[in-house]
């Protein structure tokens, strides 16, 4: 089978499958993440009820955070089965892992029923779902775009990166919904479960349109050619360790901003004074705002290119950061919030919808999704995960409430300084394997276009 550079793309039939099964790993997997986040403030009332309430909302997000701590074990492991055995596999494991460990969530203790045990479950679990993450979103991506011609990849990852900020949305929406419909007893003795449940129909429906799809056909021209590497994370850090630094570089920004957007948005508006139902409310709005700009972010790469989005988007960020959070910060009315808090998430949803297509062509593909994989984990390990907790921390140790503004800088400040590097890569923005498959099917060889 030809390679995805082979100008004969596949049927449009089998590309709607292919989209739709990367992206409902991603939903799944970011809704798990996103639900946690948007019930923090209850989540640390019921597992941390000893401490006063701003040491228990920093422990509840330091749980949110302990999961991105095995992120990079997950992707060695998970990276290691889709390069070594296939990519299919690879997103059936994850899923079924993540749909699981989410689930068991909505069924724990609370303190109140089992003390101490109850946040020792709680971390046994998020570290489930983290182990799982570490492998989802790289394979997935690897996946969708191995099926995926070269002038059209950027506008397809994107398209699997909606799955990942709709997810945000549903589980933002869900949580609205809740707390429209019931009050905070209710919200505080069960209703805090029913977002956590929602994840095993989900998984099931994912797993079953996973089970049945084909493998990448870049990962068969792999095999028939016999370049499949035995050893992928061998292989990975002994090569390629400069592009494992890298894709850590592109996606720094990418997980601060996103995390700090789109899920810690949320607890910062209500510790400005307003309700919960009116930050979730002005979150939803961002989100759905979000949506959008994914969808038209990654269309725009195929035309101008990554690295000069990159580079312009993490600038932007860098001179906008501050201002965007004083206004925040001194906003007044909910108009005024929901105002600030969609410009806030316009830079971190178009950067977001361009980065993925970047991580795939600056990777060699017998070694893309454990090299992806590895990056992209470190980058939400470091990052990503103690995002919520730094930007807090920030706030109280510094008693400025525009001081999460700072961790914002500080990634797009790193993924700038990438976005240059993968302009010195672009004569290799296309892996070796690749070009060698292209003139193999006598395919023109797109390899230094699109990066």
């Amino acid at each position: 089978m030809s390679s995805i550079s082979n100008s004969t793309p596949p049927p449009p039939a089998l590309m709607r499958r292919v989209t739709f099964a990367a992206a409902i790993g991603n939903t799944i997997e970011t809704y798990d993440y996103a639900v946690y986040g948007f019930l923090t403030v209850v989540l640390a009332k019921l597992f941390f009820p000893g401490s006063q309430p701003g040491v228990a909302l920093l422990s509840a997000f330091a749980v949110f955070g302990v999961a991105f701590v095995v992120r990079p074990l997950g992707s060695l492991l998970f990276g290691s089965i889709a390069d070594r055995i296939g990519r299919r596999p690879s997103l059936v494991a994850t899923l079924v892992l993540m749909a699981l460990a989410t689930t068991a969530i909505g069924l724990l203790p609370t303190a109140a029923s089992v003390g101490v045990w109850a946040p020792i479950l709680l971390v046994g679990c998020r570290l489930l779902q983290g182990l799982a993450a570490g492998g989802e979103y790289g394979t997935a991506m690897t996946y969708a775009a191995e099926f995926t011609p070269q002038h059209r990849r950027g506008a397809m990852t994107s398209r699997v990166q909606i799955g990942s900020v709709a997810s945000l949305l549903l589980a933002a929406g869900m949580v609205l919904l809740l707390n429209a419909v019931l009050t905070l007893a209710e919200m505080e003795a069960w209703g805090w479960r029913i977002p956590f449940l929602i994840a095993l129909p989900l998984g099931l429906i994912g797993l079953w349109i996973r089970a049945t799809l084909e493998e990448s056909p870049e990962f068969r021209a792999l095999e028939q050619r016999g370049a499949v590497t035995s050893s992928p994370a061998k292989e990975s850090f002994a090569r390629h360790w400069r592009l494992i630094v890298l894709v850590f570089g592109i996606a720094a920004f990418q997980q601060i901003g996103y995390y700090v957007a789109f899920t810690y948005a949320q607890s910062y508006i209500i510790q400005l004074g307003f309700t919960q139902k009116q930050a979730t409310l002005a979150t939803v709005i961002s989100i759905a705002v979000a949506i959008v700009l994914v969808a038209v972010g990654g269309p725009l790469s195929d035309r101008w290119g990554r690295w000069p989005m990159l580079l312009w988007l993490s600038a932007a960020m860098l001179v906008l950061a501050y201002p965007l959070f004083a206004a925040l910060s001194s906003a007044t009315s909910l108009t005024a919030v929901v105002f600030f808090t969609v410009l806030l998430g316009v830079v971190p949803a178009l950067y977001t919808s361009v980065a993925p297509a970047t991580y795939i062509e600056v990777v060699p593909a017998r070694v893309r999704a454990t090299v992806f994989a590895v990056g992209f984990a470190l980058a939400a390990a470091l990052l990503g995960g103690p995002a919520l907790y730094v930007s807090q921390f920030l706030v109280r140790l510094t008693g400025d409430n525009r001081a999460p503004a700072y961790f914002l800088m500080f990634g797009a400040l790193i993924s700038l300084v990438a976005a240059l590097v993968v302009r010195r890569q672009r004569p290799q923005s296309l892996a070796p394997d690749l070009a060698v498959a292209s003139a193999a099917d006598g395919a023109p060889d797109r390899s230094q276009q699109g990066v």
